[in-house]
């Protein structure tokens, strides 16, 4: 006679506690998987920037000077130069057929990407020159604002004269002016370039004096990267050439000669 043989099964509140136990195992994990993402994404950045400030580096060895355009100077086209307003910037942009031309030579904060476009590959490089969350590739057409196509900063402190930002400055268009890596006071205080779009963060941090108040990638003068406040950084002052604008790591006191932390 064969014995009958018994099966072992869930019952029904035992496969209920074993989801709940599941899930609540998910809501632990989440927090710290979506921390170690943002920990991910800012490493990155900061080797972006650091990446970049290298080939600042290279360009002013190059060029004697860091990555400036020059008012008034033709743009160096395909077929040949272009002329370009006195007393206004222009420059070639990442896609060769495309240039811009602005009045507002501290445009060159993102502007910098023209001059480097000739320096190295705009297509190689793109990814490092935007901020670790959005598209990774040239933007084409234009879907998106060229101003909004690169996240990384130059400190306008790099496009101007330091007496510009020091005591009883002149509205004069020779404060617009090349900065060689000599000329920066402390180079391991001083700002270069920063991520302004930080988008690798899930919540937008808020904004607090036209910066968001949260970490960012930067790089400094001498080469070494960090991830910093800019509303943490020291007090800024106004810009009198560029009116209404008196932001921390753009307008330090006493520009190149100054310190932001």
């Amino acid at each position: 006679m064969q014995t009958p043989t018994r099966t072992r099964a869930f019952s029904l509140i035992e496969l209920l506690i074993a989801i709940g136990i599941v899930g609540l195992l998910i809501s632990l994990a989440l927090p710290a998987l979506a921390k170690a993402r943002l920990v991910a994404r800012q490493t990155k950045g900061l080797a972006n920037v650091r990446s970049v400030g290298m080939t600042f580096s290279q360009y002013a060895g190059q060029y004697r000077t860091y990555p400036f355009i020059e008012p008034g100077a033709p743009i160096k086209g395909p077929h040949g130069d272009i002329p370009v307003p006195a007393g206004m910037i222009g420059t070639q942009w990442l896609n060769p057929q495309s240039m811009i031309i602005t009045s507002d030579p501290f445009e060159m904060e993102w502007m910098w990407a023209g001059p480097v476009s000739r320096f190295v590959n705009p297509e190689e490089n793109y990814p490092i020159w935007v901020s670790p969350g959005l598209p990774q590739h040239l933007p084409e057409g234009d879907d998106i604002e060229a101003r909004e196509q690169i996240s990384l900063r130059l400190s306008n402190a790099f496009i101007a004269r330091p007496e510009l930002f020091g005591e009883n400055p002149k509205d004069d268009p020779k404060m617009v002016a090349p900065v060689k890596p000599e000329d920066v006071l402390s180079p391991s205080n001083k700002v270069m370039l920063f991520d302004a779009h930080v988008a690798y963060y899930t919540k937008r941090p808020k904004i607090v004096d036209s910066q968001y108040d949260a970490p960012a990638p930067m790089v400094f003068a001498d080469g070494h990267g960090d991830a910093k406040n800019p509303v943490s950084a020291k007090e800024s002052v106004p810009n009198i050439m560029r009116e209404g604008s008196n932001i921390k790591l753009h307008s330090t006191k006493n520009g190149i000669k100054g310190q932001d932390y």
